[in-house]
């Protein structure tokens, strides 16, 4: 017997947006699947093991939550802890979108996006590693280191005939070791950082729960004390595994790139200027802002590769 709950969905919210977003609009994305119309997502027990667990629509402003491969009820209760989670439903979409209505450049770029939420990693120690491994690269090469991490290092399950993998856990990437991780396209510096990351995760000096406990400037502080973690990667961290709405990585190229375009006319941006900018124009919601404008990069670069992406406003969850 499959094990399903059902749990509500705060409003607004996409589905289709959100779990396209989390995939990077490819379709799997490490642990994250979307196929069929349903969230896939292989999760660690505490205790060690992995399991699957799909989530889907189930009409009236809710999702079914079910373990595809089996599982136990305590399994079914991280789940239904976690896929809310994992899918931004904390996050202030009202308040967020009340206050983009005063920035009408804003308002008329992302307002396609309405309903997408800010899709999460499963803890820090997965979104320092992703992040580290993805520092100075592009976005193909880090696909590709970070399913030969997945394929190789992940647990494997197979949920309705898909292939899952649950992301390495630190004391995989500890037991690899650095020439373990050189041997999937990582530097040697970059091997080391995400091997002392693991170590670290290991040795409780990497805590989640800490980390969550902490304001933003605390926390980002914590993470550059990781060798390897400068303040771009904990800020993106901050965003990714802590979902914190507020923090700006002013540093990101990609970001100043596309700020200057809609707003500067195109002219160089100093880190400074779009700090201040941000400030005065987004605070408290920088970090989702972020989030909503790499969406639509994500989204206009996947559409020009020949992706399928879903037109807005079709099959949206009340």
């Amino acid at each position: 017997m499959t094990l399903t709950a059902r749990i509500q969905a705060p409003e607004p919210f996409d589905f289709d947006l959100t779990v396209e977003h989390q995939t990077y609009y490819r379709g799997r994305a490490g642990a994250d699947l979307y196929a069929d119309g349903a969230y896939y997502r292989a999760l660690r027990r505490p205790g060690g093991g992995a399991f699957a667990v799909r989530a889907a629509p189930a009409g009236d402003g809710f999702l079914d939550v079910r373990l595809p491969a089996g599982g136990s009820a305590s399994d079914l209760a991280l789940a239904v802890e976690a896929v809310p989670r994992l899918l931004g439903f904390e996050a202030d979409l009202p308040g967020f979108y009340a206050r983009l209505a005063s920035d009408p450049v804003l308002a008329s770029t992302l307002g396609a996006l309405h309903g997408l939420r800010p899709a999460r990693a499963e803890t820090v120690f997965e979104a320092l590693v992703m992040a580290v491994a993805a520092q100075q690269i592009s976005g193909a090469v880090a696909r590709v280191i970070r399913d030969g991490l997945m394929v190789s290092y992940g647990t494997r399950l197979e949920a309705d005939g898909h292939e899952l993998h649950a992301f390495p856990t630190p004391e995989a990437l500890v037991a690899t070791g650095v020439d373990g991780l050189r041997a999937h396209k990582l530097s040697w510096r970059k091997s080391e950082y995400i091997h002392g990351i693991a170590v670290q995760t290991l040795e409780g000096a990497i805590d989640d729960e800490r980390l969550g406990a902490m304001d933003d400037d605390e926390a980002i502080a914590a993470l550059t004390s990781v060798r390897g973690v400068g303040r771009w990667t904990a800020q993106w961290v901050l965003i990714r595994a802590l979902g914190r709405p507020d923090v700006l990585p002013e540093g990101d190229l990609a970001l100043k790139r596309v700020v200057s375009e809609l707003y500067f006319g195109g002219e160089p941006m100093h880190e400074r200027r779009l700090a201040e900018f941000a400030q005065e124009r987004w605070s408290p919601y920088r970090g989702l802002v972020t989030t909503y404008l790499f969406a639509q990069l994500r989204r206009a670069r996947a559409a020009a590769a020949g992706a399928e992406i879903r037109a807005p406003g079709l099959n949206r969850s009340p």
